[in-house]
């Protein structure tokens, strides 16, 4: 969102995608349209995403669980400026700009043959790397109070107060959902706690974060503390990998990814 309302295309419409959750089934035509009649359901012409973004920006976050289907039709876009719709019998010139994301090796999913080798280097015209939000605490802060405030309003709440105890604590914390799952905590907080202050306590019991470390134990081994919480959220799930995305806020396929790096 920063670099869309940085650019030159900050007036035209930002469109984000999360391309891990629309069905394999539906992602052709939620992505590039379809015309009325292409297919059972069309029940009327549907624009799709990247016409939606003209003059403006598209997001794929997740870029890498796109199918091959609509892989294809994206390197055409990138290459040639054009889609064409599901059922339509010539393309459409569209004017987007496009931004991946994702949170897995792109060069080893191609190597693995799972992402298409031309694509991946049409996208990577210029490369950003985000870190994990445990390797930029300075940031959780401004994060915290960033979502402190939409859900606040959202829910019509006074803003929550955290106690300096339990800021260390979240400061310490592995995060292996990144912001998505500091987000997700600070909502849950909001709905489910009985009053404004929030302790460590209220961390765990409210927050579900029973994995949360103390300043003491944060010397330990990055990888296998990532790992433990994994399998420790999955088995609290009842083995449910879906229930335990929704804990970290995240898609279950980064779950799978997670845990088979193990």
């Amino acid at each position: 969102m920063w670099l869309h309302r940085c650019s030159q295309r900050a007036n035209g419409p930002f469109i984000p995608v999360n391309c891990g959750a629309i069905p394999e089934d539906l992602i052709d035509s939620q992505l590039f349209g379809h015309a009325k009649g292409s297919f059972t359901g069309a029940s009327s012409d549907h624009l799709g995403l990247v016409r939606a973004a003209e003059k403006g920006t598209l997001l794929l976050d997740e870029v890498s669980e796109l199918p091959s289907s609509a892989q294809n039709r994206l390197l055409r876009l990138l290459q040639d400026r054009e889609v064409q719709p599901v059922g339509y019998s010539a393309p459409v010139i569209v004017d987007v700009r496009v931004i991946a994301a994702t949170n897995v090796d792109l060069k080893q999913f191609v190597k693995e043959r799972k992402f298409r080798e031309d694509l991946f280097y049409r996208l990577d015209v210029i490369q950003l790397q985000v870190k994990p939000l445990r390797e930029r605490p300075e940031e959780l802060q401004n994060l915290l109070h960033v979502f402190n405030a939409e859900f606040a309003e959202l829910y019509q709440q006074q803003p929550l107060k955290f106690e300096a105890s339990a800021r260390e604590n979240l400061m310490h914390y592995r995060w292996p959902g990144n912001v998505r799952e500091l987000r997700t905590l600070v909502e849950r907080l909001h709905v489910l706690c009985p009053n404004e202050c929030i302790s460590p306590s209220l961390l765990i019991d409210v927050g579900q974060l029973s994995d949360l470390l103390d300043p003491e134990d944060a010397r330990q081994g990055l990888k296998d503390v990532h790992l433990e919480e994994i399998r420790r959220v999955v088995v609290r799930s009842g083995g449910s990998v879906a229930r335990a995305a929704e804990v970290f806020g995240v898609h279950r396929s980064t779950i799978y990814r997670w845990l088979s790096r193990s």
